[in-house]
């Protein structure tokens, strides 16, 4: 193929460079396309010939995994890939984007074009930390891949319903379990991303004693003998005060007690496992973890927690709209400690009857010179299907300045879903509503009063929506793999709403009286539509046929509470 004119794919360069997620920091367009051949100069030394073709860059400013990208013609004719870095995860990032350009392009055919790049954050990734069934091994070491190629730099282990690492923590893992998590840590490293192991002992510990201790110091040996360097401690969702004699003599029974036991636990994992072994720095989830108050527990807590440990946080509350550069910083005031963002979001767990595949939206851009160390984002229990979601997460926390929701959910739907991107569409569109009590579908809701007064636009506009709803399961129809098949029960839920509203559209649209046998068959279609165990937009679509048929609306059903749902009792 030729250099002198772009192929189909790059009428426009500009969209390679339009088209890469995470938005890189800096890119331009050089010049005209050319023929990229092999190989890829590239190096980490400041003095390889990959820095000095890059110097105007200035990459001797780049953090660990900054890098700086060039496409460029030679003098031979065609054209060369340089890449160069500070380090050899810079340098994994540079090829992640150098390989995304060529996916985009469809060949080697690139426009010459400069980047440099680096993340606003340094911890970036997701905390599979849901209650409910757990990941499967093989979606695990998928969803480590999914990170890697979307510059995510992290995955702590935390499943809820894991035993061994919540109600059974003492207890060393199976041969074949431990297997299975070696596996995933030496993926984990493959892809340059950090495996933090989490261990929940907050149900059963006896914080003050040190045969509790020993048991825990053994239990994380273990898991450091398959390559665990990461780990963290977590104290969620457990009862708010002591439950054993020993630590109330050992903490005292004033308010906050619970705050200074758990940060002891933690200095003396921090002190004495972590430090002589060269662990890195330990990560701890507080009992309070949502809010930005100050209070007696987060007060004990500072206390006795080592200085350098960072703390998960929830924001204002457990499942949050909206998280604001103020509320960063008062909790980092309250718990005068650095913080990752848990960010229970696409999580499901608290409404297993829906999919929340949308863009994160409401997270503050303005986060320079604040003590938010990164973002772990909770995801569904449909582990493909959070990947839509998952996505923009990891344009928010690369680029943050740069984070527009609409187009980095377009990408990520075309990234995750091709080639079913434009037939998945209806059913993405109709799922992303964040936080979970917005509006499901605006474009839908829109036009509901006005098919209701007979407005030929509302109704030609609805019956367009409903249509691509109503045809999602033919438009998957034969096609099988993870993602389609956790989403299908949503694609039949969706079409099954759709065609019930889309007959009461039909009824309505026609100006006669509605017969008693089609309000019988209406009725009964809409009942059964009611009864499903997955929703899309059951309520608002049932409500319209319900007003169709002069039937009082079902109203919204009672929303399930974020904050208690799939908890264990507290005493």
């Amino acid at each position: 193929m030729g250099t002198s004119q772009p192929p189909a794919a790059l009428s426009s360069p500009s969209r390679v460079l339009e088209s890469l997620s995470p938005t890189p920091v800096l890119s331009r367009l050089d010049g005209p396309v050319v023929q990229v051949r092999d190989p890829v100069l590239q190096g980490v030394d400041p003095s390889s010939a990959a820095w000095a073709a890059v110097s105007d860059l200035d990459p001797t400013t780049l953090g660990p995994e900054g890098y700086a990208l060039r496409i460029r013609a030679t003098p031979e004719g065609g054209g060369e890939a340089v890449l160069a870095a500070s380090g050899e995860v810079g340098l994994f990032r540079a090829r992640t984007t150098f390989e995304a350009l060529l996916t985009t392009a469809g060949s080697r055919a690139l426009p010459a074009l400069s980047i440099r790049d680096e993340p606003a954050l340094p911890w970036r990734g997701t905390i599979e930390g849901f209650y409910g069934a757990p990941w499967s091994h093989g979606e695990r070491l998928e969803h480590l891949r999914f990170l890697a190629r979307h510059k995510l730099n992290s995955y702590a282990y935390a499943p809820k319903d894991d035993p061994y690492h919540r109600e059974r923590w003492r207890e060393p893992y199976p041969a074949a379990d431990l297997a299975l998590l070696a596996e995933l840590v030496e993926a984990a490293r493959a892809y340059r991303v950090r495996f933090t192991y989490t261990i929940a002992p907050g149900l059963s510990m006896v914080y003050s004693s040190p045969a509790e201790r020993a048991l825990l110091f053994a239990k994380a040996q273990q898991l450091w003998d398959v390559g665990v360097r990461s780990f963290a401690l977590l104290f969620d969702d457990i009862p708010p005060h002591l439950q054993h004699e020993e630590d109330r003599a050992a903490f005292g029974s004033e308010k906050g007690d619970t705050g200074a036991a758990h940060g002891a636990v933690c200095a003396a994992f921090a002190e004495g496992f972590l430090a002589p072994r060269g662990g890195e720095r330990l990560v701890m989830c507080p009992t309070e973890y949502a809010g930005v108050e100050t209070s007696a527990y987060r007060r004990r807590l500072a206390e006795t927690l080592p200085a350098d440990t960072l703390v998960w946080w929830t924001g204002s509350d457990v499942v949050v709209g909206s998280v604001t550069r103020a509320e960063i910083d008062a909790a980092a005031a309250a718990f005068d400690r650095d913080l990752l963002l848990w960010d229970n979001f696409p999580v499901n767990d608290f409404d297993p009857t829906r999919l929340f595949l949308g863009p994160l939206v409401g997270r503050s851009t303005d986060l320079a010179g604040s003590r938010l160390a990164g973002v772990s984002a909770n995801p569904m229990v449909q582990a493909s299907a959070s990947q839509f979601a998952l996505a923009t997460v990891a344009d928010w926390a690369w680029n943050p300045s740069a984070y527009d929701p609409a187009g980095s959910a377009t990408r990520g739907v075309r990234a995750v879903a091709e080639p079913l991107a434009d037939a998945l569409r209806p059913l993405v569109r109709a799922a992303s509503a964040w936080p979970p009590s917005a509006d499901r579908a605006p474009h839908v809701s829109a036009e509901l009063p006005g098919a209701l007064a007979g407005d030929p636009g509302a109704i030609e506009r609805l019956r367009d929506a409903l249509g691509g709803l109503a045809g999602l399961p033919d438009a998957a129809k034969g096609v099988h793999g993870a993602l389609v098949d956790q989403l299908r029960p949503w694609l039949s839920a969706a079409a099954r709403e759709a065609a019930v509203a889309l007959e009461a559209l039909d009824l309505s649209s026609e100006g006669s009286p509605i017969s008693a046998e089609d309000r019988a068959r209406l009725t009964a279609r809409l009942d059964a539509a009611a009864s499903g165990a997955h929703d899309v937009l059951r309520t608002m679509l049932g409500d319209f046929t319900r007003s169709v048929l002069g039937l009082a609306p079902a109203g919204p059903a009672e929303a399930p509470d974020p904050s208690t749902a799939f908890r264990p009792p507290l005493d």
